[in-house]
């Protein structure tokens, strides 16, 4: 076996061995293009990913301050990034069918960099807005492309591999908010109990005179939030040179592999179960993203206005959260060669559940004590929701292509695109507490999908079985 043929990772096929199951054999002559280049890539991107989505909460309403507008147009801009991811993500299974993945990974992430360097010197609404679009669309074909190349190379044995490049996302985000607080602007506020109680009968009129102290004091300390864009934008910038360099060495080494990969055999289900299964699915990642972006969105901004913290404090309570997530992950990694898929999601969603209840209870009662414990719980509980889903998917309900993800991605993404949109007017128009309300809507739901999803997985083992038996007889009537 040739040096090139160690190093890789292979492609499997289904193959039905002698206890009736279907299971990834290895072919040596399926290699992965790039495979062994890939991960280490993945990983640092990943975790700039992370280092970007954690600063975004705390930076919110600096560019606020910036373009001179309320939480609610504010929202916008985060919605404008959702937005482009969605279309991102639903062209990245086009894209990713042609060749030149790694160019096309460098020559984004290149664009996202970019775009990051220029996000706080866009002064003018609508320029923030467009630079936030073509920024999430960038993000949304690199995000897509990522967990393509997952399953492409490791199948349904992805599970360690998807929450190890989670994980490198959540430690990301754990570093970023420290690493931002200095760079934000001081926040005053002013102990009028009148103005401020009578101030909040009358929401509009809360959040303009909410975002006239905030200007006022912004001229006063001029934000140095630039500096906090500047150093993403090199994290981002150093692994586009690394998927260059990667690119060139890789070129060299599998220029004589044979590329050609034949198609595989996949599972059958009828038109209609796919359907299903798939509209499900997709809803189910809808919701957790929703719950997932509230969270590092608007945590900062609940905490700012219905706690009164300072912003320094809000962004601790967030790194609380990052830690917590990259725990969870980090822990997933574990718990996924040890336990069945589904149990695990199902526990997790669960505890997701009571630490949205508690950090509603809490916060009602202004009790600071229920964002220190039920913040991070949130984040150890949805930690691996995510990747466990997709694992969940590959295993028990259907072959996850490259359109498959860009499908899901697109509009599961849904969730991510309408959080600002929703949250930003409840908060602005009514009340904070509507953040932590949203939190328990979300997580009632993701958890009612869960017990449909488990329904509908009997179906499909079923079917599989059925098929599995069908395919015995006819190899032993051979």
């Amino acid at each position: 076996m040739g040096k090139s043929e160690i190093k890789g990772y292979w492609i499997g096929g289904y193959n039905f061995n002698n206890d009736n199951d279907m299971e990834w054999i290895s072919k040596p002559n399926q290699v992965m293009p790039f495979s062994d280049m890939q991960p280490d890539n993945q990983t640092i991107q990943w975790t700039i990913y992370g280092w970007n989505a954690g600063q975004l909460g705390p930076v919110l309403p600096d560019l606020q301050v910036l373009t001179s507008t309320t939480l609610d147009e504010a929202s916008y801009y985060l919605t404008a990034l959702s937005l482009g991811y969605l279309l991102g993500a639903l062209f990245a299974g086009w894209i990713f069918r042609k060749r030149h993945q790694m160019i096309t990974m460098s020559t984004l992430t290149a664009v996202f960099a970019t775009l990051t360097a220029v996000i706080p010197w866009c002064k003018n609404y609508v320029l923030m807005i467009t630079v936030f679009l073509i920024r999430g669309s960038a993000r949304g074909v690199i995000d897509a492309g990522c967990k393509i190349m997952v399953f492409e190379i490791w199948g349904i044995h992805n599970g360690p591999y998807m929450q190890a490049i989670h994980f490198m996302y959540a430690v990301g985000g754990i570093i970023s908010p420290l690493a931002t607080a200095p760079f934000l602007s001081i926040r005053m506020h002013f102990d009028n109990q009148t103005s401020t109680y009578t101030n909040i009968s009358n929401a509009h009129k809360f959040s303009e005179n909410l975002s006239s102290t905030i200007i006022e004091t912004q001229e006063t300390h001029d934000s140095s939030v630039h500096f906090a864009f500047a150093i993403t934008a090199g994290f981002a910038l150093s692994c586009s040179l690394v998927f260059v360099c990667s690119l060139c060495r890789s070129t060299k080494q599998t220029s004589g592999n044979d590329n050609h990969i034949p198609p595989r055999v996949t599972k059958d289900l009828p038109r209609s179960i796919r359907f299903i299964s798939l509209s499900l699915i997709c809803a189910t990642f809808c919701f957790y993203l929703f719950l997932e972006e509230a969270m590092v969105f608007f945590l900062p901004t609940f905490t700012l206005e219905h706690l009164h913290w300072s912003q320094s404090k809000g962004s601790y309570a967030a790194t609380s959260y990052w830690t917590a997530f990259a725990i969870g992950r980090l822990s997933g990694i574990i718990i996924t060669h040890r336990y069945k898929t589904y149990k695990v999601i199902a526990t997790y969603i669960t505890g997701l559940s009571l630490s949205s209840f508690g950090l509603m209870i809490t916060t009602l009662h202004r009790k600071d004590i229920g964002v220190w414990i039920f913040v991070p719980m949130s984040g150890f509980c949805q930690s691996i929701i995510f990747p466990l889903l997709l694992s969940w998917i590959e295993e028990d309900f259907f072959k996850v292509t490259g359109k498959i993800v860009s499908v899901i991605m697109f509009l599961g993404s849904v969730g991510v695109m309408v959080t600002p949109i929703i949250l930003g007017y409840l908060i602005d128009l009514f009340t904070p507490m509507w953040f932590p309300y949203a939190e328990v809507i979300g997580s009632v739901s993701l958890l009612l999908l869960y017990f449909v999803l488990l329904c509908l997985r009997s179906k499909i083992l079923t079917i599989h079985q059925e098929s599995i038996a069908c395919l015995k007889v006819d190899e032993t009537s051979r």
